[in-house]
């Protein structure tokens, strides 16, 4: 494969990304700008933007790289390192470059990163292994952002574009309530009332009485489970995966760690199978 020509682009050639529609990201576009610039003026650009369009035909449509480009603004810089990709790239192409690059970097609103995947799975005929695949992602992971934006109201979507609740709630809400909107709204509502534990009691619960109305759910899983605390000295680099785990199992680390130690337990004979 032929290696990518990099050119200096003037930046007023260059279409407001905001207005191209390429770029997944919506929310918190501009986060962290300040520091980016501060970064470029002591180290330069490391990573060429992408665009779209034929080098020395402008105008250009941003790809990827908003960051960048408004950290130069920031800069008051004239020209920006870029890489192109031919007119006929198409729009789909263009997001899920854009779609791969900011989840690569900073963290985006789950709100954005749901509608994108979404977006590819009906592309590809509602294949989540390929998404996956095409992504680098867990085929979980993919499963679940899917299943937020297929199944979750505007209420629930609202409160995790303002991240306002996690997605895991969602996910337990919308669970629970076996496809009643309104009853996964008011669960939603009630999480952070809720441990870890008495969580995964709603969601089973709720899976096991789909007539049972939010209030009662509730009421069952506050009513817990005996339990006993075990508390754990781990390494850093287990502390590190847990993290990973828990952004991308939308579960903390306390049900993993449970979970973990139930399935080392049951396949080393000590512990039957449900």
């Amino acid at each position: 494969m032929a290696e990518e020509i990099i050119h200096e682009v003037p930046v007023k050639d260059i279409r407001d990304p905001a207005k191209t529609g390429l770029n997944v990201r919506q929310t918190d576009r501009d986060a962290g700008v300040e520091d980016l610039a501060a970064s470029i003026k002591k180290h330069g650009l490391i990573n060429p933007i992408v665009l779209r369009g034929e080098f020395g035909k402008p105008p250009y449509e941003l790809i990827s790289g908003h960051r960048r480009l408004a950290a130069h603004k920031v800069l008051r810089k004239k020209t920006i390192r870029a890489t192109f990709k031919p007119s006929k790239y198409s729009d789909f192409n263009a997001r899920v470059e854009s779609l791969v690059e900011n989840m690569q970097r900073i963290e985006l609103n789950h709100a954005d990163t749901a509608e994108a995947i979404t977006a590819m799975y009906k592309k590809y005929k509602r294949d989540e292994r390929r998404v996956a695949d095409d992504l680098g992602l867990p085929l979980r992971t993919v499963r679940d952002y899917i299943k937020i934006e297929e199944r979750a109201s505007d209420y629930a979507k609202d409160l995790l574009r303002r991240k306002k609740v996690e997605k895991a709630d969602v996910k337990r809400a919308i669970d629970a309530a076996q496809g009643n909107l309104r009853k996964a709204n008011r669960l939603l509502d009630a999480m952070p009332e809720l441990y870890g534990h008495e969580k995964k009691r709603a969601v089973d619960y709720g899976k096991e009485h789909p007539k049972a109305s939010a209030d009662e759910i509730i009421r069952e899983a506050k009513k817990g489970r005996a339990l006993k605390t075990v508390v754990l000295s781990i390494e850093p680099k287990i502390d590190n995966a847990l993290t990973k785990a828990e952004r991308s199992l939308y579960m903390n680390r306390e049900e993993i760690a449970s979970k973990a130690l139930e399935n080392w337990l049951i396949e080393n004979g000590y512990l039957a199978r449900d």
